[in-house]
């Protein structure tokens, strides 16, 4: 007896164990638990998928995490912990909520691209024009705030398991801070204009008969995505015929990878080209297709013997946006550094310089005043 009873708790013991392995095995996300200083921490690590790409969103989440520690422990301790709103084969989005002792609640959305690991910007799913609209709508719907004050972009956002996109303001964006941080559904809004989140385009498959492709891989791009549908930034001639060489390019509404995609071009299908424009030493070609749609192309995927298109140069100075509230400007990249100002939430910076320290990337701003200084990266959204 006492030996058929050892064999049923062995068999028992083994099929607990059996049903955590396979629980794992089928899990995307393992949470990560640890307490520094004063701050406890509770934070996603990306466990399914290829591993170059993991550890590419690990790092991004990571360095999220740190910044918000250090954050939380100058505020007096208090916790970091996040809510995963959206797991799915081709997109992962996720908050990272801190919450000091001292202060306000402060979240960071990050959605990951799952087939490249690059972190999309909310200029992905809409242009500037299209996102202050749908922002504006919904702030003035849901909490009654005043179109003056409603033409305000959200601080951050994610994508929930329905596919809408959530604008989240930090407290004080545009509310008294009492009232913590909001959010607005901007998928909500009917759409006015062509952008990407209106096209069910999902770029699943690599480009196996082109060169290396310069228009997939996301570039740091400074120069605000311009729509390129609107009738006054298209000049009405011509100056050249071009031919797309690959299969499957993208066909953009401004020129830079980090501009909306509104559609794919054919190989072999002809454009018309109408200008060019060069942004972080690539060539981009404005173009107009058959049925009249224009768009942004890479010129290593618009064959084009023109040497008469004209040259827009990208301006060298990069611009940033200040992404929190009571965010410090320091004299050095350094937690330790001094403290010279505090910005305001949603102030427009110029970018000078990056450097690392205190475990944190730092971003080396201008203020419109002139004031120079340091800001931790998590908090300085390149524009």
């Amino acid at each position: 007896m006492r030996k058929i009873f050892s064999l049923l708790c062995c068999l028992l013991l083994l099929g607990v164990q059996g049903m955590a392995w396979a629980a794992d095995s089928v899990s995307d996300v393992r949470t990560i638990e640890k307490t520094e200083k004063k701050v406890i921490v509770e934070y996603p690590f990306i466990i399914k998928g290829s591993k170059s790409i993991n550890e590419k969103i690990n790092s991004e989440i990571g360095k999220t995490v740190d910044s918000l520690v250090a954050e939380a422990n100058t505020l007096g301790g208090g916790k970091v912990h996040y809510d995963m709103h959206r797991v799915a084969p081709e997109l992962i989005s996720m908050s990272i909520i801190m919450t000091p002792k001292q202060g306000v609640e402060e979240t960071v959305g990050l959605t990951f691209d799952r087939n490249t690991g690059d972190k999309r910007p909310l200029s992905y799913y809409y242009n500037k024009e299209e996102l202050l609209r749908r922002a504006a709508d919904g702030l003035k719907y849901l909490y009654n705030v005043a179109p003056a004050k409603a033409n305000v972009a959200p601080d951050t956002y994610y994508v929930d398991e329905d596919s809408n996109v959530i604008g989240i303001y930090h407290a004080g964006a545009v509310l008294d801070k009492s009232e913590g941080e909001i959010e607005v559904d901007l998928s909500a809004s009917a759409p006015t204009t062509p952008v990407a989140a209106a096209l069910p385009v999902v770029d699943n498959t690599p480009v196996t008969d082109s060169p290396p492709a310069v228009d997939t891989t996301p570039a740091a791009d400074s120069t605000p995505a311009t729509d390129s549908t609107a009738a006054n930034n298209i000049p009405e001639e011509t100056i050249g015929q071009g031919t797309i060489t690959g299969t499957e390019v993208r066909m953009r509404n401004g020129a830079g990878t980090t501009s909306a995609i509104l559609g794919y071009f054919t190989k072999g299908e002809v454009v018309q080209v109408l200008k060019s424009e060069t942004v972080n030493g690539a060539k981009w070609y404005n173009v107009r297709r058959a049925d009249g749609t224009t768009g942004w192309v890479s010129a290593d995927y618009c064959g084009f013997s023109g040497d008469a298109v004209s040259e827009v140069e990208t301006p060298v100075e990069k611009l940033g946006k200040i992404v929190g509230t009571e965010v410090r400007m320091r004299s050095e990249p350094s937690l330790d550094a001094a403290v010279l100002a505090y910005f305001n939430n949603g102030e427009t910076v110029t970018i000078l310089d990056t450097a690392t320290g205190s475990a944190l990337n730092w971003t080396k701003v201008k203020r419109s005043g002139g004031a120079i200084g340091w800001v931790s990266s998590a908090y300085c959204q390149e524009q």
